[in-house]
């Protein structure tokens, strides 16, 4: 049914009533890294959102590390989740790539169309949050996300 999935389409939509910082800490987990237990999301050039994602964590009570980044030390930086808010998606696109890890989750809230660059696009509608997953984007990363997540996820083109 995967397979499915991966062939119908390039990226596929999903909502949910709950803010977008909980809807990416939801897909976080959903999602298994092979090196790590207690992933640590790197938040690029927004402190707020950074701190955002604290308040939200231990308010959950998810087993997460955030860290706020400059976008210069990213590829320095032991990230299993980039959260980008303010790059471009041809510069998350380029960012990810020149990771060290291929097992790096991405997600943006600055990502329209959802065609390059991270993997998960979040959107915040008036009274819900909403997420496209960019399949291309999903295939070449080796982070293992539960088929759950994508089933939730419909296409709506």
């Amino acid at each position: 049914m995967l397979v499915v999935l991966f062939s119908t389409s390039q990226f596929s939509y999903a909502s949910s009533s709950h803010n977008f910082y909980e809807l990416a800490l939801s897909i976080l987990s959903y999602s298994k890294w092979s090196n790590t237990t207690r992933p640590t999301i790197c938040v690029i050039d927004n402190s707020e959102a950074a701190a955002q994602f604290q308040v939200n964590i231990r308010q959950l009570a998810y087993d997460y590390q955030v860290q706020p980044i400059n976008v210069r030390d990213f590829v320095k930086t032991d990230c299993h989740v980039v959260y980008f808010s303010t790059t471009s998606p041809q510069q998350q696109h380029n960012l990810i790539q020149s990771h060290p890890s291929r097992s790096l989750l991405s997600l943006s809230t600055n990502n329209p169309a959802c065609e390059v660059g991270s993997i998960f696009c979040l959107y915040n509608k008036k009274t819900f949050s909403t997420f496209k997953v960019n399949l291309d984007a999903l295939s070449d990363s080796k982070v293992h996300i539960d088929p759950r997540v994508l089933l939730l996820a419909k296409n709506t083109e």
